[in-house]
């Protein structure tokens, strides 16, 4: 069994040639839960250091200025967020490359509103820079899709 809150950060499981598709999943939820955490640190082990985000609002170059687009994010309004990935399709791009094809959901919460965010990812993920590293993302594509109004609620 898996345990309780599994660290975002690879382990030495991780850090074992797998299929590129359960590298992909493995990449991804890494990121997701990064994200979640608001763990630079974490997030920024999933990406390469030529990283190039892709979202609505534009592109941003670099695992750098990509760290300080999500150093924004966690700074923001947000106080709580879950990342769901599902449905991912991984194939191999170029020689040691993997394209991943992902749906997304995200639900998120400020002090006044909750919402529910649907769409897709659309990547590519490459080697990490050591033998057994696992895969880093090297291109990620957010397509939001659809935002939907929740009720906030308190637990």
């Amino acid at each position: 069994m898996p345990p309780a809150n599994p660290s975002p950060h690879p382990s030495e499981e991780d850090r074992h040639d797998r299929p590129p598709a359960e590298a992909a999943r493995t990449a991804l939820h890494r990121y997701a839960r990064a994200v979640d955490t608001r763990d630079e640190q974490a997030l920024a082990t999933v990406f390469t250091g030529e990283v190039v985000l892709e979202r609505v609002d534009g592109a941003r170059t670099g695992r750098d200025t990509v760290l300080a687009f999500y150093r924004g994010v966690f700074d923001g309004p947000t106080l709580w967020s879950k990342h769901l990935v599902t449905n991912v399709v991984a194939e191999p791009d170029g020689a040691n490359g993997v394209a991943v094809t992902a749906y997304f959901q995200a639900v998120s919460r400020t002090a006044d509103e909750a919402i529910a965010i649907y769409g897709e990812y659309d990547d590519v993920l490459v080697p990490g820079p050591a033998a057994g590293a696992g895969l880093r993302i090297a291109r990620k594509r957010i397509d939001v899709q659809q935002v939907f109004t929740l009720e906030p609620r308190h637990v």
